[in-house]
């Protein structure tokens, strides 16, 4: 029997994971996935048409699309065959905590409502990715005016903030590219979960959340890694960084 090919319509496709998991359904060895590949500025698709190559305009369509905007969202789903959306993946940035409440909350409230209507919501939860986003966060932190912030506070921000982001993004980042494999395993699943992590390394993290409800069990471990045994945490990313890399290598 011919396999139905399914619409899926993807935010965020000039760069990052948007851009790869777009590429990937598009150029899908099966043809299972026409993709609408959008994002809020048509002169950014020059990445986005190169790498979808010959499926382009074939199995992948570039539109317009700003998610905050409701005219936009309308004009793009009006624009679609049929108005027919099979999966709907919403990429969200890893800026603000919380945002990721938010979303969690609102999908998780979300999804029993759906699955009324036989519709399944899937919340991908990556952590660190290595893309242009992460690239140019740093940049734009580098460049704050700060003149105005107290010594100690400065200290914190730069000392440890900004350095053990960059070294858990070097030691547990994941490239757009494994992302978008993870999402495609979600996707393509008979029963989509409604979390899924797609970082191994997190699950003693969320192991440490689940074993205390109140929250002060990982509250207090990552506050005495952070700021009393920094050395033990910095040996603790760098083996996880071999770990990762022979990871990677296996899976070449």
């Amino acid at each position: 029997a011919t396999m139905a090919v399914r619409n899926v319509l993807v935010t965020g496709c000039s760069s990052g994971i948007g851009l790869a998991l777009a590429v990937r359904l598009a150029r899908d060895e099966l043809k299972r996935f026409r993709v609408f590949a959008t994002m809020r500025n048509l002169e950014k698709s020059e990445a986005l048409k190169e790498q979808a190559g010959p499926a382009l305009d074939k199995m992948l369509e570039i539109k317009d699309l700003d998610v905050t905007s409701e005219d936009s969202i309308r004009r793009c789903v009006n624009s679609i065959p049929q108005r027919r959306v099979d999966v709907l993946g919403l990429l969200f940035n890893d800026i603000y905590s919380a945002s990721k409440f938010a979303v969690e909350g609102f999908c998780e409230s979300l999804a029993l409502q759906a699955l009324k209507f036989g519709i399944r919501i899937s919340l991908i939860e990556p952590g660190p990715v290595l893309s242009e986003f992460e690239r140019k966060l740093y940049e734009e932190a580098a460049s704050l005016d700060l003149s105005g912030v107290d010594k100690e506070t400065l200290d914190i921000f730069h000392n440890f903030y900004l350095a053990y982001s960059k070294e858990v993004f070097t030691a547990l980042g994941q490239s757009p590219e494994e992302v978008a494999e993870h999402v495609l395993k979600v996707i393509t699943s008979e029963n989509p979960p409604l979390r899924y992590q797609t970082n191994s390394f997190y699950t003693p993290i969320t192991t440490l959340k689940h074993a205390d409800p109140s929250g002060n069990l990982p509250l207090n471990t990552f506050h005495q890694m952070i700021f009393q045994h920094d050395r033990l945490f910095k040996a603790s990313l760098s083996l996880l960084k071999m770990l990762q890399w022979r990871k990677r290598r296996d899976m070449d």
